[in-house]
């Protein structure tokens, strides 16, 4: 019996590096999907063949304590064992993609989402079916596996996009039960190029860096500005107030989070409204490039070589 399970890559369009400041993002799957195919064994362990990689092949023991390092699919296999699933004792799998890698498009995540759906549907639960019913729960666990087992940089946003599909708005949820709650965004654009400028993206570096710099500042923001909430304070209450906050780069960092954070709320209300031209959300996405290169730094003199020409040949973007 052969198994085929693939995930969608994805981008994020609006609410960029600040999901794991515990504020909502508007994320899109793309046309690149990630593939594993499966063969059952008599055998006791996961062999997994890797050829798009320059390791092959390697072997994966669900049963043991600890793997060494990050292991994605060892930590995804352990929560569904804890979920109560009986997995295969062995099998072959193969894993093949068409996302690049180390491009901001969620190759990892990617992979970890068409895993845990693999794992489902070679597994065996009394609740089986609820599972394979329940996007939302499922993706809860792909994030269990990825970043709660291993503590990883970065938000929620990959592994909901990469598992549910489509346009998502992700937001915190005040419900204990449901940390993040999905809105399925019915206007998705169809008009956008995605463009790999080959330069790597180190994912883990960079959300760790602009992660801690900017809980660090948000913090001192708290400290200093009377009030100050991220998800509450206003644009026009921060500029009142930000003199208590001596750091210049912390005034202007927290200063563009809060701009971020209502581009994002703009390009909701717009989402909900119906299909966005081409030109408004160029624009959006003109503005949201502006501040992420101000704040995180992530523009690249290739990439902005890239939006250059693309704006020259009438890209609205």
């Amino acid at each position: 019996m052969q198994v085929t399970t693939s995930a969608p890559g994805r981008i994020c369009l609006f609410g960029e590096h600040q999901d794991y400041l515990g504020l909502p993002v508007i994320a899109m799957a793309v046309n690149l999907r990630f593939f594993i195919e499966y063969q059952p064994t008599s055998g006791s362990s996961y062999r997994i063949r890797t050829p798009d990689l320059a390791e092959k092949e390697r072997t994966l023991d669900i049963q043991t304590s600890r793997p060494p390092g990050e292991d994605f699919c060892w930590g995804i296999a352990r929560v569904l064992l804890d979920e109560g699933f009986k997995l295969p004792a062995g099998g072959d799998f193969t894993f093949h993609s068409n996302i690049p890698v180390r491009a901001g498009c969620s190759s990892s995540s990617a992979m970890s989402a068409a895993w845990l759906r693999m794992l489902i549907e070679i597994g065996e639960h009394p609740e089986k079916e609820k599972y394979l019913q329940d996007p939302v729960r499922c993706a809860r666990l792909v994030y269990m596996g990825e970043k709660e087992m291993f503590q990883g940089a970065g938000g929620m946003m990959d592994q909901y996009t990469c598992y549910i599909g489509g346009l998502l708005h992700v937001y915190p949820s005040p419900e204990a039960a449901s940390p993040y709650g999905v809105e399925e965004l019915q206007n998705r654009p169809s008009n956008i190029l995605l463009v790999d400028s080959g330069d790597p993206k180190d994912t883990q570096g960079v959300l760790a860096r602009a992660g801690d710099t900017a809980r660090k500042y948000v913090r001192d923001a708290s400290e200093s500005i009377p009030g100050f909430s991220l998800s509450e304070t206003s644009l026009t209450y921060y500029d009142v107030f930000s003199g208590g906050l001596k750091d210049d780069r912390a005034r202007l960092h927290v200063r563009n989070q809060i701009r971020n954070r209502d581009l994002c709320r703009d390009a909701l209300r717009l989402f909900r409204m119906g299909p966005l031209a081409s030109v408004v959300l160029g624009n959006l996405f003109r503005e949201e490039h502006e501040i992420l290169a101000g704040t995180v730094g992530i523009s690249t003199l290739k990439i902005d070589a890239h939006l250059g020409g693309l704006r020259s040949a009438g890209s609205p973007g």
